[in-house]
């Protein structure tokens, strides 16, 4: 008896053990230098109309050249008098734009764009800027809505 009463009290202590220092909250970690809040790398971004495209013009600049490239997202609301505003955004991929190798000179602004073809009069697109480092820690920098008409 006392044999067995000595092994379930070691098993109890065992597994008591092993539930404590099981327990915590644990994430993946994250390098410090991904943390960097890449919504001041992208100023003044806007989304013009033109006869044919929806144009997107933004100002970047990326100080400690950090964004490998920049995945380009569109979003339709609806049209003119028929959005859902309070609707989740359902975004696609329209473009990717490399940086690395392009951006030699980070301490200088540039002024980039991309045209979007792909749109018919009378719809309401959101467009949003994903910039994406080295390391693959991607992050919304800005974004801008458009009435096509």
């Amino acid at each position: 008896m006392k044999i067995t009463h000595r092994k379930s009290s070691l098993i109890v202590c065992l597994v008591l053990f092993f539930v404590i220092s099981g327990c915590g909250l644990k994430a993946n970690p994250i390098s410090i230098k991904s943390i960097t809040d890449y919504r001041l790398i992208v100023k003044d971004m806007q989304a013009i109309m033109s006869d044919d495209a929806v144009i997107l013009k933004w100002n970047f600049h990326d100080t400690y050249g950090k964004i490998n490239y920049i995945n380009i997202e569109k979003s339709e609301v609806g049209s003119a008098g028929n959005e859902c505003k309070d609707c989740p955004r359902i975004f696609e991929r329209i473009s990717q734009m490399q940086i690395k190798g392009i951006m030699l000179d980070n301490k200088v602004p540039r002024a980039l764009s991309y045209n979007d073809k792909k749109v018919i009069k009378g719809k309401i697109y959101n467009y949003r800027l994903i910039l994406c480092d080295d390391e693959g820690v991607c992050q919304e920098a800005s974004a801008a809505e458009i009435n096509y008409k």
